[in-house]
């Protein structure tokens, strides 16, 4: 005779054998995002609550493509998202399409002991084409003027020569290319006379030693970046392949844009 704890063991198979197996998410998978930095705070919140909902569907985030790679990678689908952080060229829109999921803007940082809060425009232009080269002209301290700017292909860069140059940049020739906005950071923080570009999406910069300087009066803040009351800036956005995307890239592309994606944005 079975013993009541063998019942219990065989019932338990029986169960087992007749309980119906968890149905396979179809947008199961692992996706890759690459492109520059500067989208990166909203892309990883959409991502995280998208995938909360979603748990089978993974994604790979890239930060060291930029811009133009984000858009070429994605024209070729070599990745499924690419983020870009400036306008696109009427040749890339001919071959990705794009969501619109915030804007960032170029901010002027100089070392957090010089007196000078503010700078205008023109007087921007002058320090980079090397016509104002000590901070005493323009009410800091007798110092030399040691002006910085990120490498070329920039977003950050892209957004400055636009806003000064028109397109045109005349730089100095003691104008000093720093690669990345981390080294940036750490490059003025680590000069007195420094003055470089650094992506801005808050109140303050991020690096200990420096500060943000305002441009004709008015601050790289969220609010002026949104309002597009601050001029340097940019666009972010996710681009994907004009194709059809996976069904699973499809569904995040609907997210982003529907209401639970837009209040994750809001954040921003």
């Amino acid at each position: 005779m079975f013993r009541t704890s063998q019942w219990i063991v065989l019932a338990a198979i029986v169960a087992a054998c007749g309980a119906p197996t968890p149905a396979r998410d179809a947008l199961s998978g692992t996706y890759a995002i690459g492109g520059g930095d500067a989208a990166l705070p909203q892309v990883q919140a959409l991502v995280d609550a998208f995938v909360a909902k979603r748990p089978a569907v993974k994604f790979k985030i890239d930060t060291s493509l930029g811009s133009d790679g984000a858009v070429n990678l994605a024209a070729d689908r070599t990745i499924d998202l690419g983020m870009v952080s400036r306008d696109l060229l009427p040749s890339e829109s001919e071959r990705v399409d794009h969501v619109v999921i915030g804007a960032a803007g170029t901010g002027l940082i100089v070392h957090a002991s010089n007196a000078v809060n503010g700078l205008s425009g023109a007087q921007v232009q002058d320090i980079y084409a090397g016509r104002i080269k000590d901070w005493s002209v323009v009410g800091g301290p007798l110092l030399a003027i040691v002006p910085m700017v990120r490498e070329k292909g920039s977003s950050a860069r892209t957004a400055l020569e636009t806003y000064l140059f028109a397109s045109k940049p005349v730089y100095g020739p003691g104008v000093i290319e720093i690669q990345g906005g981390e080294q940036m950071r750490q490059a003025v923080a680590a000069q007195r006379g420094g003055i470089g570009t650094i992506g801005v999406q808050s109140n303050d910069p991020e690096g200990a030693g420096i500060k943000l300087l305002t441009i004709d009066g008015v601050a790289a803040t969220k609010q002026s970046l949104r309002d597009g009351t601050y001029k340097i800036r940019r666009p972010l956005y996710l681009v994907f392949a004009r194709t059809s995307p996976a069904p699973a890239i499809a569904a995040f592309l609907d997210f982003v844009r529907g209401p639970d994606g837009q209040k994750v944005l809001d954040r921003f």
